[in-house]
């Protein structure tokens, strides 16, 4: 019997900021997008576009770089989360 992961904070935040559905990965390809300054064609396979990222050499201690981009992603999902929290509202 498999178990499902244990939600992380990014995961939780997903669920609960306005009920919007943000893709981990639609997220991370629209920040790698922005971060390089490309645009991909149209019709790219988004998860095989990060995991062809994951091959490409990256500097000695950083993570590879579609794993960077996902991670970029559960922070921006996190930090939404915190500013939607800290919120007040207008009087």
């Amino acid at each position: 019997m498999s178990r499902k992961p244990f939600p992380t904070p990014a995961d939780k935040a997903k669920r609960t900021l306005l009920g919007i559905d943000i893709p981990r990965d639609e997220l991370a390809f629209v920040i790698a997008q922005a971060s390089m300054g490309l645009r991909a064609p149209l019709g790219t396979n988004i998860k095989d576009a990060l995991d062809m990222m994951d091959t490409l050499p990256t500097p000695a201690g950083c993570p590879p770089m579609g794993v960077g981009f996902r991670r970029a992603a559960d922070q921006a999902v996190a930090y939404f989360h915190e500013r939607i929290n800290a919120a007040r509202q207008p009087s």
